[in-house]
This record gives structure tokens, sequence and C-alpha cells, in this order.
């Protein structure tokens, strides 16, 4: 549906704008628990987007701590809004509880997480001020369900106007328990795709070639690890089968580029080995430069928005079927942008190992996955996000 010539949305945005007037408010609050650099591009466009429809955008968010801060990937804009946030633990179980209520009643609307961890989602739920939507994965990918959090989260669902989930099987979970496919937006999930291909676009082949003569690269296959150094990422699996690689192929590398709790670790295991080159922490312009010189993405534990990104940039994923995948894994498309193997050592390496050795087939995953890629930007996931905003508004 045309977002400007579609009678139905003029309606409904008709029928927003009226709710704002009622409410007095043009404030659209998201609650986050801080802002990832990688959310601020998806964040600008919603907020321009917004403002089209006379909304403004505010983003309520505080500061990452502990292992979360050592990923040092925390970012701010014009919509940041810092907020206090309280964490208590009981057991493995961690809750927060962010106070946004005088903020929530003076909005339009708050978008919340899908998460029964938040304690005061319940309290957005259960006041009549406020016009509460839900934004998440729409069912638990990255954990075991666990049947408490699910009855809760169900809950919110049945108390909010609008849910938002990443992918269509999100949603279709989210319909399975009951709620009204109406009332559920498919967002997908992205990164600043727009700017990331642009800065792509603006690397010489003269600093390419700088790049691979700075880290020893040659002619080499250049295998990418790019995310955070902790557990879920299966770093000391990537290296295991890596070294089976290596050993059967000279002419194989690995870049490390990222940051995390488990930094000391990935540092000592890279250093023992002449094929790892570790590269520090990448924003865009970073990740589009070191894209011209990567063969592949090596991703054999949990998958994010680096599917997106490589997706984006041209560049097949090499993965496996590991159980806690992030939704994101359902964007690529097994055999036409990305290879996966079973979750073991000696099935990744293998994987790794046949497209060292076979470039054709490499070439169609790499043209796959650029084809792909033409379906995210941060400015259509925006429209998404915006329409489902208006939509609840209306309900």
């Amino acid at each position: 549906m045309s977002r400007l010539d579609s009678k139905g949305f003029i309606k409904m945005q008709g029928k927003a704008m009226a709710e704002r007037n009622r409410m007095g408010s043009n404030v659209i609050g998201i609650v986050q628990p801080f802002v990832p650099n990688y959310r601020v591009g998806l964040f600008d466009a919603i907020d321009e987007q917004l403002a089209e429809h006379g909304y403004k955008l505010e983003v309520w968010h505080a500061s990452p701590r502990g292992r979360v801060a050592a990923r040092g990937n925390s970012a701010e804009g014009r919509w940041s809004v810092p907020v206090a946030q309280h964490r208590a633990s009981f057991g493995r179980r961690n809750v927060t509880f962010r106070n946004i209520m005088g903020r929530a009643r003076r909005s339009a609307a708050v978008v919340a997480g899908l998460a029964s961890t938040n304690l005061e989602t319940y309290l957005l739920a259960l006041d009549p001020q406020v016009r509460l939507m839900l934004w998440g994965h729409g069912k638990n990918y990255t954990a075991g369900n666990n049947a408490i959090d699910g009855s809760i989260e169900a809950w919110l669902c049945k108390r909010s106007h609008h849910l938002f989930s990443y992918t269509e099987s999100g949603k279709e979970h989210l319909v399975l328990r009951g709620n009204d496919p109406e009332k559920v937006t498919v967002v997908v999930n992205t990164t600043d795709t727009t700017r990331l291909v642009a800065a792509k676009a603006l690397v010489s082949t003269t600093e390419s070639k700088s790049i691979r003569e700075r880290f020893g690269l040659g002619g080499r296959f250049v295998g990418l690890f790019v995310g955070a150094f902790d557990g879920p990422k299966e770093l000391p699996f990537l290296f295991e089968a890596a070294d089976k690689v290596f050993s059967e192929n000279r002419d194989f590398v690995l870049l490390l580029a990222g940051a995390g709790p488990d930094s000391d670790l990935v540092e000592k295991m890279a250093s023992a080995r002449p094929y790892v080159r570790l590269v520090g922490r990448l924003d865009t312009e970073d990740l589009a430069r070191i894209s011209t010189v990567v063969d592949a993405v090596l991703m054999p534990g949990r998958i994010g928005l680096v599917a997106v990104d490589a997706l984006a940039l041209g560049i097949p994923v090499i993965t496996t079927n590991y159980p806690y995948h992030a939704p994101e894994a359902d964007y690529l498309s097994a055999g036409e942008d990305s290879l996966w193997t079973s979750f073991s050592v000696d099935s990744y390496a293998a994987g790794i190992d046949s497209l060292v050795k076979d470039r054709a087939r490499l070439a169609a995953l790499a043209a796959g996955a650029l084809d792909r890629g033409r379906e995210f930007s941060a400015e259509a996931s925006a429209g998404r996000f915006v329409n489902g905003v208006l939509s609840g508004l209306t309900q």
C-alpha cells in the first residue's frame, strides 16, 4: 500500500491525528535499555517520518553497564531522553525498572519491549492513560521457551494497541497466540544499509589494496567475524574450525572485528594463530572499507543484524544450525546467499573449506546476497514502523 496515495492510509492518518489532538500530545515514546549505534539510522528515519504526520519521536533509554557496556557500541541521537534504570537479580533472572510513567501519560503512545522482565511495562499495560504498543522478536529465538514468560507476554499483548515483530515467523507466533493479524506489523529489523552501501561505493581500489597490504592478506581467502566477543558467538568453536581450514589450506585468513567481555580470551587465542588478524571495532565506514577485501562472513554462533549488513554488502554468510540464532537469521536463504552446516566443528570447517576451493560457488552466493540485500533499508523499516504506530493510534 502506497504511503502517498492510499485512501485507506489517508483515513488512518486522519484518525491518528484526531487521536493526537484528543490526547494533547504529539510524542511517540520508545523505551530502550540503551541505544546501540546500529539503531541510530533507524531511529533517525522513524523520527523524520513521524514528523511528516505531526509526531515527534523520543527514545527513553539508559546507559549500558557490565558485559553489555564492554561491547562499546552505545550511542545517542537527537531523539534521546536519558532515564534512570534500576536492575535487580533473582538467581539467574534479571529484571529492570525505568521510571517513565510520567512521560508515558503525557505521550500519544509508548512503544515498549515485548519482554516479561521489564517491570515498567506492567504499569504501562495497566494504566488507562497510556496507549501501549509492544516491539520485540514475537517469539523467543535466543533461549528456550518458558511457559510463565509466555503467559505474561500473552497478557501484555492483549493489553496493547499494536504489536511489532522483526520477522514473519514472529508474527505467525503472535497470531497463533490469539492476536489479530491486523494488529501485528512486521517491521523487518535492519541497520542503516543505505549509508553502509554508499560508504562502500566510495572505497577506492587503492584504498582496498592498502588494506590488503596492511593486514598481509595478499590474494588469500578472507573470512570475517564481526560482532560481540561473548559466549553466544561461539568464538572458541570458530577458532577450532578455522584451525582445521588453515591446516588444509594456507590461503586462508581470518579477520576478527569486535569487542566484548571475552576480549582477553579472543586476543590470547588470536595471538597463537598466524592466520588471524584482529581489526578492532568497526563503525559503518570501517566495515564498508574492510568489506572490499572480505570473501565471506563467518558466524558459527548467534547471528543477528550482521545478516543484514552482510547481505547489503553482497558477502555470503557461512553459519551453522546453532539453536539460538536471533530472528535476523531468518533473512538468510541457505544455498542462495549463505552456506549453512550442522553445528559441529568438522562440518563447519568443511563448509568453509568448500568455498575456499570453489570460487565460482562463492561468487554465486555473493551475487545472491547482493540481490537479497537490496530489500533492506532503515527508511523502509521506519515506514513500516510508522504505519503500525498510526494504526495503533486508531485502535
